[in-house]
């Protein structure tokens, strides 16, 4: 992979490990928070609701992360596979129906935004608004198409074993 592409999906992986540590903490804070004002009875609204927002960053900006990171399912059945002809194989359509997934998925996502943005719906607690959820739904999706964008061209640059099978392939 070019040296662009590297620094640029690092430096993407480090946006989104920002995203979900900060998801993290709202949700810390905000259910401490909710438990205080619920506890002591404090005449303020409930601000838990921002702990469930902050889900949505941390669920699909992470699934971003995990795409990355190779902490998929399909990561067993490609470390134990023996050949390295089923290796490729199978890194190559574990890629492609992640760029398949993430760009379907960032696509509905975006209907979805845009039908937030449209209706001005806001959630109940604390009156935010929907489509800050929706937004991280159908950033987190875009991130994941790069990811597996770059992951298709990394595997397809590591070699076309199918052009040049031999016996140690097999």
């Amino acid at each position: 992979m070019t040296d662009w592409a590297t620094a640029f999906e690092r430096r993407l992986y480090s946006i989104e490990n920002f995203v979900c540590s900060a998801s993290l903490l709202v949700m810390l804070v905000t259910v401490t928070v909710g438990v205080c004002i619920r506890f002591f009875d404090l005449p303020i609204p409930n601000v838990a609701e921002w702990a469930i927002v902050a889900m949505s960053p941390l669920t699909f900006v992470g699934a971003a992360m995990c795409s990355r990171m190779k902490m998929h399912i399909s990561v067993d059945f490609i470390e134990q596979a023996r050949s390295k002809l089923l290796k490729w194989t199978a890194h190559f359509i574990v890629a492609t129906l992640m760029l398949g997934f993430s760009v379907i998925y960032a696509w509905l996502g975006w209907s979805l935004f845009e039908d937030a943005m449209r209706s001005g719906e806001n959630l109940l607690d604390m009156g935010t608004p929907l489509y800050v959820p929706i937004f991280f739904f159908f950033a987190g999706m875009v991130a994941m198409g790069i990811h597996g964008l770059l992951d298709l061209a990394r595997c397809v640059r590591s070699g076309w074993p199918l052009i040049s099978i031999n016996e140690e392939a097999l």
